[in-house]
């Protein structure tokens, strides 16, 4: 390639660079592969990368399509800002001053500096979730770095307890892994609850495997309360009332085990805890020697320790006596517990008809070919073509962590999990590139022989579970199943925090790529962010959040503006899954430098640090957690040079011949999976936890702590076995509230970043749907209300919107909806202001809404609805 100056260029029509430049999509967390074209130092077009399995083979969605859009959108931040005006709130002027990036700088790190010698927990980071991979690394080393034995900054991840807060646990404990998705190379059967990831949604590799199988004739069941992307491609869309999904589960798992008699007992005795025996306090009978759970082996007649090399066959069945005590197989509680919930029962709470239970029942078990084998590649298989679906809005609720319990349920006692056809894990078994064996990632068993997550991940180590502990200053520490504790978003935080005699207060906050106020404009937030003293937003828009409430707003780079190797570490989320796409590690590389005074959010964390003196620090950061060998750790004093670092994380996973400029030459690295890398399942000695004997110390332990902090939970909820419970909209006795409303993802956006790409919108206004509220046609006429109708919604709790009303008939008759996060009010996004419906504006919840295990927000509201005149 041979580029000119522009200097030397006389014609100015002359055509002097005309290169495709390999990188990734940021938009979401898909992190496609994609190809940027720039034109005589201008990108003039972005595309998917036929040459990537990380993506859709060439293709690319809308959002990834108007990056363009971003990258010069004219309305852009491109300086540092400083708040002149010492009010602070929704709709008031910040009269921002430009400022230098050092007095930016100094100014933010002499905050950090005295509230991290006071208390470090007086800082809160506070970030998005759709910024990219990276920003995991950037959140991760201010946290560190500002952490001290006086404690560590607070974290608030604006959006994660709106996602999978519950999912992504049960996925670590089921899969090992942040996400799955069926096999949908052999998949057969797949049930979807409540999401459109894969149906027009999240990562495009899914959905190019999905759209394949549908074409290959897999049958797609999906239970919603709303036609979407995914129910328009079904073979079957089943309408259901929000938070019920749980119940509906279980009683199809009663109809599969008790009526029908059919599930995997070979998995369940081999690779679940269903043989471990249990007491009548709920709790293993463990070995008094070894400490190990005990189980029967029925050849022997006698109880042994569950791996004992010499058991001939596991009971699932009966009743026993060991150690003096009476004792019985999980399975056999697990089967109480199915039984408790009849089609009948079910179908009341759900609307879905007990017939149509039963029947979806039969043929998901039937499909499941349970006893059946195949061989790949030269070796025998389970072979279990059935997947299922969740995350996001089936578990977005009350009772989200015993709801995606069942969901694990389903396939493990038909053994559809991690053998071909089944459910798969998002690339938790990784052996590595063959010359390095990095990047690697497995999964091993803890002392119980259930599934332990070993190798890097996003999150910290969700098992074996710490035990809970009295908070200082987030409750987080006392919720070990939780991702995340949002007190951000519920209205009574601080009679709550106060109670419990904990200060709510923070002196400094920092938010990187997030829009805390739109995500959830609640009073009570607005007036916290009011109360702090110093608030910084990096970003690269102007925001509901930095106009209201920042101090000063420094402006972030976009994904086509800088390089990170963080897609090396993506591979529990952004890697197709299936045995037959093979490994493909991908870096970011920057397509043009940054305009105007742009930095990129990663190197303003090392700078601040950096101005704070802990320059040493940062490097010990960075060397622990990119494992980085001795030869290539940074030193304590060298100056971190973000290409050169970029250089030592590629050269470490894929040795010395791949450097930075082979990849930013080439874009990716790829090579075969192992079948065993797959389908791991029967390759490793661990099993998976059907019965949560866990949950009953949890619930004591927790339940002393918040006993002595005045914290009340529904302590029944800590148990082992999956139950279903109602949501708070399930408990409205008002009848003039007779309808549930919820938000969906349209695919054209995600969070509340999208809105103001002119593309996007236009798209966004074709469509009848996106920014209006939809409603059943047929509930809508008997309410006298027609189509184009201006109306307002009221919630039980008093809070209100209003909306242009659009009719469908692919909408369960009691349901309103709205899309997402939109709403802008932000005089700084023109596009997207006063476009759509603000759907948090509705929700206002409280402590007691969110659900005691997983802390996941309630997403459904009780609303009234009227015309407005």
């Amino acid at each position: 390639m041979k580029v000119h100056s522009a200097k030397t260029v006389k014609n100015k029509s002359e055509i002097y660079e005309d290169v495709w430049i390999p990188t990734q999509c940021r938009r979401c967390q898909s992190e496609c592969a994609i190809r940027a074209r720039r034109v005589n130092g201008v990108v003039v077009k972005l595309e998917g990368n036929p040459n990537s399995s990380v993506g859709s083979r060439g293709g690319l969605c809308p959002k990834g399509l108007a990056g363009l859009q971003v990258l010069y959108d004219p309305n852009r931040l491109n300086v540092p800002l400083k708040r002149t005006n010492p009010e602070k709130g929704i709709g008031i002027d910040p009269q921002w001053k430009e400022i230098s990036w050092e007095e930016a700088l100094d100014e933010i790190a002499a905050k950090l500096k005295k509230a991290m010698d006071d208390d470090p927990s007086k800082v809160l980071i506070h970030h998005g979730i759709s910024a990219s991979t990276m920003l995991g690394f950037t959140v991760g080393l201010l946290l560190a770095g500002l952490s001290t034995p006086k404690g560590t900054p607070e974290i608030a991840i604006s959006g994660g307890a709106n996602c999978g807060n519950a999912g992504h646990f049960t996925n670590a404990q089921f899969y090992g892994a942040f996400c799955l998705f069926p096999d949908w190379k052999h998949c057969n059967y797949t049930i979807v609850f409540g999401t459109n990831a894969a149906y027009g949604g999240f990562m495009q590799y899914a959905n190019r495997l999905a759209a394949e199988a549908l074409d290959r004739g897999m049958k797609l069941v999906v239970f919603d309360p709303v036609c979407n992307n995914a129910a328009a491609k079904a073979a079957e869309w089943i309408p259901i009332v929000p938070g019920t999904d749980g119940a509906v589960v279980l009683a199809m798992l009663n109809v599969i085990v008790n009526e029908l008699g059919i599930y995997d007992a070979v998995y369940l005795k081999k690779k679940s805890n269903a043989p471990y025996l249990i007491a009548p306090d709920g709790r293993y009978v463990r070995d008094k020697e070894t400490k190990k759970p005990m189980v029967w082996d029925t050849t022997a007649s006698r109880a042994k320790v569950f791996d004992d090399p010499g058991i001939g066959d596991f009971d699932l069945d009966n009743t026993h006596e060991v150690n003096g005590i009476k004792c019985r197989p999980a399975w056999q509680l697990l089967k109480e517990t199915f039984k408790k919930y009849t089609p009948e029962s079910a179908s009341e709470v759900s609307g879905v008809p007990a017939a149509t239970i039963r029947r979806i029942a039969k043929e998901f078990a039937e499909a499941a070919m349970v006893g059946a084998t195949v061989t790949v590649d030269g070796k025998e298989f389970p072979f279990r073509p059935v997947g299922t679906q969740h995350i996001r809005a089936a578990v977005t609720h009350h009772n989200a962590m015993h709801t995606v319990f069942a969901f694990e349920l389903l396939p493990h006692v038909l053994g559809a999990a991690n053998v071909p056809g089944g459910n798969l894990s998002v690339s938790v078994e990784c052996h590595g590139y063959s010359e390095t064996g990095l990047p690697f990632m497995g999964v091993k068993p803890d002392p119980d022989g259930l599934l332990d997550v070993a190798g890097k991940w996003l999150l910290p180590r969700t098992w074996p579970l710490p035990d809970p502990i009295k908070p200082h200053k987030d409750l987080l520490p006392m919720f070990p199943m939780a991702l995340e504790v949002p007190l951000l978003g519920i209205s009574d935080r601080e009679k709550l925090l106060g109670e419990a005699k904990i200060d709510p207060d923070f002196e400094v906050i920092v938010n990187i790529a997030s829009n805390s106020v739109l995500n959830a404009p609640t009073k009570a937030k607005t007036e916290l962010f009011k109360k702090v003293p110093f608030i910084v937003d990096i970003d690269i828009f102007p925001t509901e959040f930095n106009e209201g409430f920042a101090d000063i707003v420094l402006p972030d780079t976009c994904y086509l503006e800088y390089s990170d190797w963080a897609g090396i570490f993506a591979q529990f989320h952004s890697q197709p899954h299936v045995y037959e796409e093979p490994w493909c590690f991908h870096i970011t590389q920057k397509v043009v430098e940054p305009r105007y005074s742009r930095r990129h959010s990663a190197q303003v964390a090392i700078d601040l640090l950096g101005r704070m003196g802990l320059r040493a620090k940062v490097n010990a950061i960075y060397n622990n957690m990119l494992h980085l060998d001795e030869a290539r750790q940074l030193k304590p004093t060298e100056k971190i040079e973000w290409d050169d670092l970029c250089d030592r994380v590629v050269t470490q996973h894929f040795g010395p011949e791949h450097n930075w400029e082979w990849f930013k030459k080439h874009g990716f690295i790829s090579w075969p999976k192992k079948v065993e890398e797959t389908y791991w399942k029967y390759f490793k000695d661990v099993r998976v936890p059907v019965y949560w004997e866990w949950m009953i110390d949890l619930g004591e332990k927790t339940k002393k702590i918040a006993d002595e902090m005045g914290i009340e939970l529904p302590w029944e909820r800590f148990a082992a076995v999956p139950q279903w419970y109602p949501i708070p909209p399930h408990l409205v006795e008002d009848p003039q509230y007779d309808l549930y409303c919820f938000c969906y993802r349209d695919p054209l956006h995600v969070g509340s970043a999208t809105m103001e790409q002119p593309w996007i919108d236009e798209a966004s206004r074709m469509n009848p749907y996106t920014y209006n509220i939809t409603m059943n046609r047929t509930m809508a006429i008997q309410k006298g209300l027609k189509d184009g109708d201006t109306i307002e919604l009221e919630s039980d709790r008093g809070t209100k919107v209003q909306g242009v009303l659009k009719l469908r008939k692919g909408q369960h008759p009691n349901m309103i909806t709205i899309m997402g996060t939109a709403g802008h009010w932000a005089k700084g996004q023109p596009i997207a202001r006063g476009k759509g419906v603000s759907f948090m504006s509705l929700l206002e919840n409280r402590w007691s809404d969110l659900d005691p295990i997983s802390m996941s927000l309630e997403a459904c509201v009780k609303v009234k609805v009227k015309k407005v005149t």
